[in-house]
């Protein structure tokens, strides 16, 4: 496996505004080029998350897409996402902030506390029989977007925050996913499911999940080898989830 990829910075490649760093990564691709690169913007006029929802995106925050030729599998590229949100924590530890408060909740976001303050979406697909990656991040660093349905944060409110930037949080960021994809490839999952499991929303709370195949209720009990939840139910068993919105039960 060649895991050259990860070894020096990735250029990068600036938008005042766009429709969606993810969309432009999907562009990019399927005209040949698959980076290694960032694509940021000052603002989106269409960002998106997971299952195709809205991403608020006001300036002064960190809305970019590592796209990369990725040197693995397709089911280590699901496991990504958990490299990604480690990422961030990295970053914003490595920029000086107190990291302490910050969580990570299955799959793929960073809270603080039960704030929400970024979101991931990791989407791939395929040229010439190679795999190709977009990492988007959409990172709260100066504006927490007011919500009707969630709370959120942003990284300039937490001790130790107040000077960061998007662009200075880029720079970090560059280092810390390359480090943790690296991580991810080299090592197995096995170090990525630890480190992630020290920064767990959620782990040992009772929870529900709302999968395809209906509403899931039980205790969130840890992360399975391939990146579903364990969840303890009612009557003892053990399940795994492997897609689904979780949120916790008071």
């Amino acid at each position: 496996m060649k895991l050259e990829t990860f070894s020096s910075a990735w250029p990068v490649v600036r938008f005042d505004e766009i429709d969606s760093t993810n969309e432009e990564a999907r562009r990019r691709a399927s005209g040949g080029d698959t980076g290694p690169n960032w694509l940021v913007t000052g603002s989106q006029t269409a960002g998106r998350g997971r299952l195709g929802r809205q991403w608020s995106s006001p300036r002064g925050n960190l809305f970019t897409t590592a796209l990369l030729p990725f040197p693995g599998t397709l089911q280590e590229a699901a496991l990504a996402c958990f490299s990604a949100g480690l990422a961030v924590i990295d970053a914003a530890r490595a920029l000086g902030v107190d990291t302490g408060q910050l969580k990570l909740k299955w799959p793929n976001d960073v809270l603080v506390g039960s704030a929400k303050l970024a979101g991931i979406l990791i989407e791939t697909g395929s040229l010439h029989g190679k795999l190709w990656m977009a990492a988007g991040f959409g990172v709260n660093v100066e504006v927490a977007p007011e919500r009707a349905d969630r709370v959120t944060s942003c990284l300039t409110a937490l001790p130790g925050g107040a000077s960061i930037t998007a662009q200075r949080l880029l720079s970090a960021l560059d280092i810390a996913f390359r480090a943790r994809l690296f991580q991810l490839l080299n090592d197995g999952f096995g170090s990525t499911r630890e480190a992630w499991l020290s920064h767990a929303a959620a782990l040992g709370a009772k929870v529900e999940l709302n999968p395809i195949s209906g509403r899931i209720e039980g205790v969130m009990t840890g992360l399975a080898e391939d990146g579903a939840l364990i969840l303890k139910l009612a009557d003892g068993s053990e399940t795994h989830v492997r897609a689904g919105e979780i949120s916790v039960l008071s």
